[in-house]
């Protein structure tokens, strides 16, 4: 009978142990109060650097800077295209004017802009936001400086192939 007993007290201890929640044993999972601080500081943390990064991301005065110079670039190669093909140009301080195969291509201040019009028609935009700009006649070219409205100097001389003669519109 004894040992009866003693197997009835081990099965009973055995299934009181089996019946403590352990998280380990277990897959019921939960959040222990350490889980929880830890992640509302990752959260924190997250979302305090947050606005620094769409600061960054959104900061378009980079973003201005560098598309201004692609697109002076661009411009510049189109008008040393164009110059050292003509062949007939006439220089003024506020317009370049040139005939290139049998057409007059007329760059001129536009606004805040530098626009190009084939045959006196057409707007097409060049450049844009520009506080300034000049065409200076150059041996054997035309030079170009222009000024946007941040106050960036931009440059540019363009020489023709041969010597022509001036545009009579």
């Amino acid at each position: 009978m004894r040992g009866i007993l003693r197997g009835r007290f081990v099965f009973i201890m055995i299934s009181l142990r089996n019946n403590t929640k352990n998280v380990l044993l277990q897959s019921e999972r939960g959040f222990t109060m350490v889980e929880m601080l830890l992640s509302v500081l990752l959260f924190l943390m997250i979302t305090s650097m947050l606005p620094l990064g769409m600061k960054i991301i959104l900061d378009h005065r980079v973003v201005d800077t560098a598309v201004r110079k692609m697109e002076w670039e661009v411009f510049s190669s189109q008008v040393k295209k164009e110059i050292r093909s003509a062949q007939q140009l006439t220089v003024q301080p506020d317009k370049l004017l040139m005939k290139v195969d049998g057409q007059f291509i007329l760059y001129e201040k536009y606004a805040s802009s530098m626009r190009r019009r084939v045959n006196y028609q057409g707007h097409e935009i060049l450049m844009q936001n520009l506080s300034s700009f000049g065409f200076g006649k150059i041996a054997d070219g035309v030079e170009i400086k222009a000024k946007d409205v941040q106050g960036i100097d931009y440059s540019v001389r363009a020489h023709q192939f041969f010597q022509t003669g001036g545009v009579e519109p």
